[in-house]
């Protein structure tokens, strides 16, 4: 049916509706927006008027109760449950008002309304990372350390970040490791990775070792940040056997080049392969220090695929360690050194060498190697050394001492290749 708008009375009240429709629209408007700029104040105030202008808005109810809850000048616990409630009320499946009403109901000491909250919360959004985190820790508080696993177990399932954080609150509920692990911990190695750095960071060690045990098992790929702060707290620590055994099966997940070494040798990357630098168990040595640049060298090498080059700017007499590697050796073992270096055009009378120095208490004397000055093809510089009655770590630099003359400035480069330290067999036994 077509309306007819011929006469003038038609057309008028037509107008008239129009009108009243904008204007309307104007105050629904109007009203929504000066409920807004109230609430945005986050003051008792502008929330009142909030849900004086918009009383049928659950989120205005939810943020005056919110604020009631935490608010520490004029704390008003039952006004913020009302306000909770009338957001629920309008809103059921409001996930944050069933959390914070939980909240307020477990400082009231209403632990059965806490739980319902909760549980309600957890209907209302079942894959909430937050909502499971916060009931698990709810039930941790409860001591109802099965529940609580559970559900932090979810939570860390759906936001795996949290896992340290977890652990640490089980750990101080139930000291058991293997069963938070099982319970609470679920199978992602970036989970363990981070509850390994927060128990190592807290020397919790043997903890750590555990959690690494079950990492492995996985058989992740990991990368060195992952396991080289567990390794150099056990090598600070002197427990050498499992800084050891760390570093080597870290390293093994990490798909690195062979690593070439002599038979035997505790020297670990001999040749210089792995390209890692300034971890745990690696060569450790500055991109430049004292005048010389130190660097890995493809173009030139005695095997495998570079070598490390030392290149000095002639313009300094250095004192300089210029690479170290910590090495585990057998308290009174015997240790055959070896290493090969090629040098162009090192200047003055002192060159470029090799000295092992032996930790311990007391300390056995240090063992060095002969040095190479001006320019040589590579030249192996071997050494002896026997480890005392308590050294069970033994470091290896290369090295330059300073010349007699501070004068003298070094110039030329080194090039230092398959540094090994090999075992000498036992001799026979007496009779």
């Amino acid at each position: 049916m077509i309306l007819s708008l011929s006469d003038s009375l038609s057309r008028g009240l037509v107008a008239l509706a129009a009108v009243v429709c904008v204007l309307a629209l104007s105050f629904y408007s109007l009203r929504m927006s000066l409920a807004a700029n109230f609430a945005d104040k986050e003051s008792a105030q502008g929330y009142a008027r909030a849900v004086r202008l918009e009383p049928e808005n659950p989120e205005y109810w939810y943020r005056y109760g919110h604020y009631q809850q935490f608010n520490l000048e004029e704390p008003d616990p039952a006004a913020a449950v009302g306000y909770l409630q009338k957001a629920i009320a309008l809103d059921p499946n409001y996930t944050d008002a069933w959390l914070d009403l939980a909240t307020s109901y477990e400082l009231d000491g209403n632990e059965k309304g806490a739980f319902e909250a909760y549980h309600r919360a957890q209907l209302s959004y079942p894959t909430s990372a937050e909502v499971a985190w916060r009931k698990g820790n709810f039930l941790l508080r409860q001591g109802q350390l099965p529940e609580a696993f559970q559900a932090l177990h979810l939570a860390l399932q759906l936001d795996p970040k949290r896992a340290a954080a977890a652990f640490s609150r089980c750990y101080r509920a139930q000291p058991d490791v293997e069963l938070i692990l099982d319970k609470v911990l679920p199978p992602i190695p970036a989970v363990y990775v981070d509850v390994i750095s927060e128990t190592a960071s807290s020397r919790q060690l043997a903890v750590a070792l555990i959690v690494w045990k079950r990492l492995i098992a996985m058989q992740p790929h990991l990368i060195i940040r992952d396991f080289d702060v567990l390794a150099g707290l056990l090598f600070q620590e002197n427990d050498f056997v499992q800084a050891q055994r760390v570093w080597d099966e870290g390293v093994a997940t990490m798909g690195l080049p062979p690593l070439l070494a002599a038979p035997g040798s505790v020297v670990w990357d001999a040749s210089f392969e792995s390209g890692l630098n300034n971890d745990a168990l690696s060569w450790h040595y500055q991109p430049l220090e004292q005048g010389v640049q130190t660097a890995l060298d493809t173009s030139e090498k005695h095997s495998g695929s570079q070598s490390l080059r030392l290149t000095f700017d002639g313009k300094h007499n250095p004192y300089l360690r210029a690479a170290c590697t910590p090495t585990f050796v057998v308290p009174g073992r015997t240790y055959h050194f070896s290493g090969w270096v090629k040098t162009t055009s090192i200047t003055t009378q002192q060159g470029i060498g090799f000295v092992l120095l032996p930790v311990g208490t007391p300390a056995s004397p240090a063992v060095g190697t002969r040095e190479l000055q001006g320019s040589n093809p590579w030249t192996n510089l071997e050494a002896r050394i026997t480890a005392g009655a308590d050294t069970h770590h033994v470091d290896i630099c290369v090295v330059r001492n300073p010349s007699d003359d501070p004068d003298v400035r070094i110039s030329g480069s080194a090039w230092i290749d398959d540094v090994n330290l090999v075992p000498e067999p036992a001799g026979p036994r007496k009779p």
